[in-house]
Protein backbone atom coordinates (compact mmCIF):
# COMPACT_ATOMS: atom_id res chain seq x y z
CA UNK A 1 0.00 0.00 0.00
CA UNK A 2 2.57 2.69 1.41
CA UNK A 3 5.00 1.43 -1.98
CA UNK A 4 1.91 2.20 -4.51
CA UNK A 5 1.35 5.87 -2.35
CA UNK A 6 5.13 6.55 -2.41
CA UNK A 7 5.34 5.85 -6.76
CA UNK A 8 1.85 8.27 -7.15
CA UNK A 9 3.08 10.89 -5.04
CA UNK A 10 6.29 11.05 -6.80
CA UNK A 11 4.49 10.95 -10.06
CA UNK A 12 2.24 13.96 -8.99
CA UNK A 13 5.28 15.97 -8.04
CA UNK A 14 7.00 15.30 -11.36
CA UNK A 15 3.66 16.42 -13.28
CA UNK A 16 3.79 19.16 -10.79
CA UNK A 17 6.78 20.85 -11.94
CA UNK A 18 6.81 19.62 -15.57
CA UNK A 19 5.22 23.33 -16.90
CA UNK A 20 7.87 24.66 -15.24
CA UNK A 21 11.06 22.83 -16.83
CA UNK A 22 10.20 24.35 -20.51
CA UNK A 23 11.69 27.51 -19.77
CA UNK A 24 14.64 25.96 -17.48
CA UNK A 25 16.90 26.26 -20.82
CA UNK A 26 17.18 30.17 -19.96
CA UNK A 27 18.56 29.80 -16.85
CA UNK A 28 21.44 28.39 -17.76
CA UNK A 29 21.37 25.37 -15.32
CA UNK A 30 22.45 22.53 -17.11
CA UNK A 31 23.42 19.43 -15.26
CA UNK A 32 27.15 19.70 -16.85
CA UNK A 33 27.66 22.45 -14.71
CA UNK A 34 26.75 20.63 -11.52
CA UNK A 35 29.53 18.23 -12.71
CA UNK A 36 32.38 17.67 -10.38
CA UNK A 37 31.21 19.60 -7.53
CA UNK A 38 29.89 18.72 -3.48
CA UNK A 39 26.30 18.74 -2.26
CA UNK A 40 24.38 18.16 1.08
CA UNK A 41 21.15 17.38 1.69
CA UNK A 42 18.68 15.87 4.32
CA UNK A 43 14.88 14.91 4.70
CA UNK A 44 12.55 13.94 7.35
CA UNK A 45 8.96 12.13 6.65
CA UNK A 46 6.86 9.09 7.10
CA UNK A 47 8.04 5.71 7.93
CA UNK A 48 6.53 2.57 7.77
CA UNK A 49 7.89 -0.06 9.20
CA UNK A 50 8.14 -3.86 8.69
CA UNK A 51 5.47 -6.36 10.16
CA UNK A 52 7.06 -9.39 12.55
CA UNK A 53 5.01 -12.07 13.59
CA UNK A 54 7.23 -11.50 17.40
CA UNK A 55 5.96 -7.86 17.85
CA UNK A 56 2.24 -6.59 18.55
CA UNK A 57 0.81 -3.08 17.59
CA UNK A 58 3.98 -2.21 15.87
CA UNK A 59 3.88 1.88 14.91
CA UNK A 60 6.22 3.80 12.64
CA UNK A 61 7.07 7.06 14.16
CA UNK A 62 8.98 9.07 11.84
CA UNK A 63 12.38 8.96 9.60
CA UNK A 64 14.92 10.86 8.46
CA UNK A 65 18.77 10.96 6.57
CA UNK A 66 21.35 13.67 6.46
CA UNK A 67 23.67 12.82 3.05
CA UNK A 68 27.11 14.06 1.61
CA UNK A 69 27.63 13.83 -1.81
CA UNK A 70 29.67 13.79 -5.20
CA UNK A 71 28.25 14.38 -9.14
CA UNK A 72 30.93 11.91 -10.90
CA UNK A 73 29.12 12.81 -13.99
CA UNK A 74 25.38 14.11 -15.47
CA UNK A 75 24.40 10.65 -14.50
CA UNK A 76 25.96 9.48 -11.71
CA UNK A 77 26.71 10.33 -7.87
CA UNK A 78 28.05 8.78 -5.23
CA UNK A 79 26.87 9.47 -1.49
CA UNK A 80 27.65 8.98 2.14
CA UNK A 81 24.57 8.91 3.72
CA UNK A 82 22.99 8.58 7.99
CA UNK A 83 20.03 7.17 8.29
CA UNK A 84 17.44 6.81 11.21
CA UNK A 85 14.02 5.27 11.98
CA UNK A 86 12.16 4.94 15.04
CA UNK A 87 8.82 2.76 15.82
CA UNK A 88 7.23 1.90 18.68
CA UNK A 89 5.94 -1.45 19.87
CA UNK A 90 3.94 -3.12 22.55
CA UNK A 91 5.68 -4.08 25.91
CA UNK A 92 7.54 -7.20 25.60
CA UNK A 93 6.65 -10.16 28.17
CA UNK A 94 10.20 -11.01 28.60
CA UNK A 95 10.82 -7.19 30.05
CA UNK A 96 9.18 -6.73 33.36
CA UNK A 97 7.40 -3.31 33.31
CA UNK A 98 4.18 -2.81 33.36
CA UNK A 99 4.01 0.61 32.09
CA UNK A 100 5.83 2.93 30.03
CA UNK A 101 6.94 2.95 25.84
CA UNK A 102 9.02 0.37 24.02
CA UNK A 103 10.71 1.78 20.73
CA UNK A 104 12.76 0.21 18.06
CA UNK A 105 15.23 2.64 16.68
CA UNK A 106 17.64 1.89 13.67
CA UNK A 107 20.49 4.36 12.74
CA UNK A 108 23.47 4.04 11.27
CA UNK A 109 25.79 4.87 7.84
CA UNK A 110 25.95 3.63 4.23
CA UNK A 111 27.10 4.34 0.67
CA UNK A 112 24.75 5.04 -1.98
CA UNK A 113 25.22 4.78 -6.02
CA UNK A 114 22.79 7.35 -7.73
CA UNK A 115 21.73 7.48 -11.46
CA UNK A 116 19.97 10.66 -12.67
CA UNK A 117 18.35 11.64 -15.16
CA UNK A 118 19.01 15.41 -15.87
CA UNK A 119 16.05 17.70 -17.02
CA UNK A 120 17.39 21.17 -16.78
CA UNK A 121 15.77 22.46 -13.31
CA UNK A 122 14.38 18.63 -13.00
CA UNK A 123 16.55 15.57 -12.02
CA UNK A 124 14.72 12.31 -11.32
CA UNK A 125 17.14 9.63 -9.96
CA UNK A 126 17.43 6.37 -8.45
CA UNK A 127 19.77 4.26 -6.37
CA UNK A 128 21.02 1.82 -4.25
CA UNK A 129 23.34 1.13 -1.32
CA UNK A 130 24.40 -0.55 1.88
CA UNK A 131 25.73 0.31 5.16
CA UNK A 132 26.04 -0.41 8.72
CA UNK A 133 23.39 0.44 11.07
CA UNK A 134 22.39 -0.36 14.76
CA UNK A 135 19.04 -1.02 16.21
CA UNK A 136 18.45 -0.28 20.02
CA UNK A 137 15.30 -1.65 21.68
CA UNK A 138 14.63 0.86 24.38
CA UNK A 139 11.91 -0.08 26.78
CA UNK A 140 11.20 2.29 30.04
CA UNK A 141 8.58 1.80 32.65
CA UNK A 142 7.69 3.41 36.18
CA UNK A 143 10.53 0.91 37.79
CA UNK A 144 12.44 -0.17 34.37
CA UNK A 145 14.54 1.20 31.91
CA UNK A 146 16.04 -1.66 29.62
CA UNK A 147 18.44 -0.83 26.57
CA UNK A 148 20.03 -3.67 23.87
CA UNK A 149 21.17 -3.24 20.56
CA UNK A 150 22.56 -4.97 17.90
CA UNK A 151 24.20 -3.88 14.66
CA UNK A 152 23.96 -5.35 11.19
CA UNK A 153 24.60 -4.71 7.66
CA UNK A 154 21.37 -3.14 5.91
CA UNK A 155 20.29 -2.58 2.25
CA UNK A 156 18.72 0.35 0.79
CA UNK A 157 17.00 1.20 -2.72
CA UNK A 158 15.68 4.42 -3.29
CA UNK A 159 13.71 6.71 -6.40
CA UNK A 160 13.10 10.77 -6.51
CA UNK A 161 13.16 13.45 -7.67
CA UNK A 162 14.94 17.16 -7.01
CA UNK A 163 13.60 20.57 -8.35
CA UNK A 164 16.26 23.57 -8.57
CA UNK A 165 14.47 26.23 -6.86
CA UNK A 166 18.24 28.07 -7.50
CA UNK A 167 21.37 27.59 -9.48
CA UNK A 168 22.52 25.96 -5.18
CA UNK A 169 19.17 24.66 -3.68
CA UNK A 170 17.00 22.00 -4.89
CA UNK A 171 14.09 20.42 -3.10
CA UNK A 172 12.36 17.24 -3.49
CA UNK A 173 10.88 13.86 -3.07
CA UNK A 174 12.24 10.56 -2.21
CA UNK A 175 10.70 7.46 -1.63
CA UNK A 176 13.45 4.62 -0.56
CA UNK A 177 13.43 0.63 0.96
CA UNK A 178 15.53 -0.20 3.78
CA UNK A 179 16.28 -4.11 4.56
CA UNK A 180 17.66 -4.56 7.98
CA UNK A 181 17.66 -7.52 10.87
CA UNK A 182 18.44 -7.06 14.18
CA UNK A 183 18.55 -10.13 16.48
CA UNK A 184 17.85 -9.63 20.22
CA UNK A 185 18.44 -13.03 22.06
CA UNK A 186 16.11 -14.30 24.07
CA UNK A 187 14.64 -10.76 24.56
CA UNK A 188 12.74 -11.14 21.47
CA UNK A 189 12.52 -14.83 19.89
CA UNK A 190 14.08 -14.71 16.23
CA UNK A 191 15.58 -12.35 13.86
CA UNK A 192 13.07 -9.45 13.65
CA UNK A 193 12.58 -7.32 10.67
CA UNK A 194 13.39 -3.32 11.63
CA UNK A 195 13.83 -2.13 8.13
CA UNK A 196 10.42 -0.27 6.33
CA UNK A 197 9.26 2.81 3.99
CA UNK A 198 10.05 6.01 3.42
CA UNK A 199 8.91 8.77 1.78
CA UNK A 200 10.94 11.99 2.55
CA UNK A 201 10.86 15.69 2.03
CA UNK A 202 14.11 16.45 0.99
CA UNK A 203 15.95 19.56 0.69
CA UNK A 204 19.76 19.51 -0.70
CA UNK A 205 22.32 22.58 -1.05
CA UNK A 206 25.00 22.43 -4.14
CA UNK A 207 28.22 23.69 -4.05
Amino acid sequence: MLRSTGWISLIAAITAFSPLSAGADSTGMFAPERVGRWYLGGGVGGYWEDSNSQLKNQGGQFGGFLSGGYRLSPNIALEIDGLFSSQKIDALPTIPTTSGSTYLDSGGIGCIVKFILPLNRIELYGGAGLGVYTTQLHAEGSSYDARQDDTNIGYQALLGADYFVSRHVSVGLEYRIFKLEADFGSTIAGKIDVGGDFLFATVRGHF
